[in-house]
């Protein structure tokens, strides 16, 4: 019990929209006003994903515009 209060409050987690719209308008209001009274607001937003260089290579080759594009070239020399 100690170590529990050392690490400290679970995170919640985040909601979707799709879960969002499928709770009801209290549930949602209520959700809404506990994270508004915190500290810190979390807002959503896209995960970030990881891409390696050798894909925006080959998406840059595939592009017309990018096709000849000092970009690309600077790419290649990395």
């Amino acid at each position: 019990l100690t170590a529990l209060a050392a690490i400290g409050p679970r995170k919640k987690r985040k909601l979707d929209f799709s879960d969002s719209t499928n709770q009801s308008s209290n549930s949602s209001h209520s959700a809404l006003a506990s994270s508004a009274s915190s500290s810190s607001i979390s807002v959503l937003r896209p995960r970030t994903k990881r891409v390696n260089l050798r894909d925006l290579q080959f998406l840059l080759e595939l592009e017309r515009p990018t096709r000849k594009s000092d970009l690309l070239y600077k790419t290649f020399l990395k």
